[in-house]
């Protein structure tokens, strides 16, 4: 006994050592070619299908990471981020209200971009142009005037009020289906181009979003609806444009599915918060190993190497209209603050 009892001792001990070690490097498992560290991740859900591709798995698992991506509203984020590695809004302002809230590991990380859009089809773009709503730009791409929208709804201009509509005759307001702006960065950013082109009347802003009733919470779910319904459900579904550029090149365009871009528009930077050092590790990995970068492409995102993005975009004509190339003229990010006041304030006249 004597003998067993130090052997018995030596084993316990390697034992607790080993697991205590396991911890300390991480949450590791076995990967093609070796071990894998999984980390976790609060995602805009418009990029899922980006985390969810094999070939994003198989990329970031050869430079020995698993992230496991759920799914969040972006401005529901701060109130969910123990636990997480990082954090991955698709907004700068965004990023900056979970820096607010969160214990930091390192700075933002801008990994790509994507502008706001209106998915919608051609037959409803014709009434658009009938009402003089829209209309195509100089390069062809399809516009949508939002102070003449803003205006239309102030006179609550219904589908049936439209001359000659065949397409839609339902005696609905005129108006974009969007998410909720306390929930969800896409509406938010809308928020932010109506109040400009309204002039800061944030009554009439706040009428193009109370008209629509139950809205979502997340980007992904009208947009999974619009794709569903044919549009039959909402005509006009604002979206990011790497939501349908993806939809476009992995799926393929139904027929009549088209996209407009709100006048003016707003390019949102999707940014990493990392909130830990294997975080901070893969947010740099995100957005500079050229591989990722190219499938980030294939998603629809718009990457800071246009040469990646411009042989997947100019394949994409939805409705025969191009994509553009560049947003001159598109609205900044107001920031923390001065988007914070504007919902503030938008929040009291929506309740």
């Amino acid at each position: 006994m004597k003998r067993t009892g130090p052997l018995i001792v030596l084993v316990l001990v390697l034992v607790i050592v080993g697991a205590v070690a396991g911890h300390l490097l991480g949450r590791r498992s076995e990967g093609g070619g070796g071990d894998v560290t999984e980390v976790s991740a609060l995602i805009g859900s418009e990029k899922e299908r980006y985390f969810a591709d094999p070939e994003v798995k198989k990329a970031l698992a050869r430079h020995g990471w698993k992230v496991r991506a759920d799914p969040a509203g972006s401005r529901q984020m701060p109130t969910r981020l123990p636990g997480y590695d990082f954090a991955f809004p698709a907004g700068t302002s965004a990023a900056d209200e979970i820096r607010r809230h969160g214990t930091l590991a390192g700075d933002n990380v801008v990994v790509f971009s994507s502008p706001l859009a209106v998915a919608t089809s051609t037959p409803i773009v014709d009434l658009l142009q009938r009402a003089k709503l829209a209309d195509r730009d100089a390069a062809g791409v399809w516009r949508l005037d939002l102070k003449a929208l803003a205006d239309a709804n102030r006179r609550n201009l219904k589908w049936t009020d439209i001359p000659g509509n065949t397409t839609r005759p339902v005696a609905q307001n005129v108006l974009v289906a969007t998410t909720r702006p306390d929930d969800s960065n896409s509406a938010a950013m809308f928020a932010v181009l109506l109040d400009q082109a309204t002039g800061g009347n944030l009554d009439a802003v706040a009428k193009l979003f109370t008209d629509q009733g139950a809205v979502d919470t997340t980007s992904e779910e009208p947009f999974e609806a619009y794709l569903r319904s044919g549009g039959n459900s909402a005509p006009m579904v604002l979206v990011y444009e790497a939501q349908f550029v993806d939809h476009a090149v992995n799926d393929g365009l139904g027929s009549g599915q088209t996209l407009v871009y709100p006048a003016p528009t707003l390019v949102c930077q999707h940014t990493i918060v990392p909130l830990t050092q294997h975080g901070v590790e893969v947010a740099k990995l995100l957005a500079t190993d050229p591989e990722l970068q190219k499938l980030a492409a294939r998603h629809g995102f718009r990457t800071a190497d246009a040469g990646l993005t411009a042989p997947i975009f100019q394949g994409v004509r939805p409705g025969d209209a191009p994509l553009p190339t560049t947003f001159a003229g598109a609205v900044a990010d107001p920031g923390y603050d001065a988007e914070h006041s504007l919902l503030a304030k938008l929040h009291e006249r929506m309740s």
